[in-house]
This record gives C-alpha cells, structure tokens and sequence, in this order.
C-alpha cells in the first residue's frame, strides 16, 4: 500500500468520522434528531426505538460524544495524514496507542452495559483508523 493510498485512505475515514459526527451531534434537537436517534439504535441493535424520544442524559453524552469525534476526525485529517506523507513514527505510534485504548474502554464498558452491537462497530471504526497506519516493509513514495 503506498505512503499516498494510506494517507487518502486515512483522510476518507477522517471525512466519515466528521459526518458521522454532525449527525450524532443532532440528538439534543428534536425536531431533527432522527439521524441520531438511528446511530443510537444501529448502536445497540436491532432497530427498534426510532420512535421513542431520547432522554436528556442521552441527549447530552451524545452531543459530548459527537464532539470528540469531530476532534478526532480533525487529529486524524490535520495530523496524522501528514504524519503518515512524513512517516513519522511517533505520530503514527501515539495514534495507534490512543485508538486501541479508545476502543479497550468504549467495548468493554458498552459490553458491561449490555451492549455487545457497540463493541461490534467499534471494531470497525478501529479497523478504518488502523489500516492506514500498518507499517509498509515496501513504502512506496507515490
């Protein structure tokens, strides 16, 4: 995989991150929180509460929740992308090191809490972050 495909690879999952983070961060709004609501409920699967309100607690870790990941998405966009052009190491290091302990604490407390699904997706946003940050034995510049 060459130093140009990871990083674009990185930058489109910084991009989905940014997305999925506007959407999530609509849940205190309720005339337009449906896109929320239906993450929450992806979440903690099956789709079966679209239709009930969300509680002001949920409301509120959502909108704390989104806003980390906007900030997350902008780490992984302004920082690690160019981390990656440069192959710099600690950068790379640090961000693997800081997303597997993201995802220790996100999966096992959402599996404490029963929510197994959550723990399941979070595998696949780690995947998305991790990908483009494997070492390459054949770097390639372009």
């Amino acid at each position: 995989m060459s130093i140009n495909f990871r990083a674009n690879m990185m930058m489109t999952t910084a991009i989905i991150f940014a997305i999925y983070s506007v959407l999530w961060g609509l849940a205190p709004y309720d005339s337009i929180n449906l896109p929320s609501g239906f993450i929450l409920d992806i979440s903690d699967w099956p789709i079966d509460n679209l239709s009930s309100s969300l509680d002001r607690n949920t409301k509120w870790l959502t909108s704390i929740a989104a806003g980390l990941l906007a900030a997350i998405s902008i780490f992984l966009g302004g920082i690690v992308v160019p981390a990656i052009k440069e192959n710099n190491k600690p950068i790379l290091r640090t961000t693997v090191f800081a997303m597997v302990i993201w995802y220790i604490i996100d999966s096992v407390g959402s599996i404490a809490s029963g929510v197994t699904s959550n723990a399941i997706l979070n595998t696949l946003y780690l995947v998305l972050v991790l990908a483009p940050l494997m070492p390459n034995k054949n770097i390639k510049k372009n």
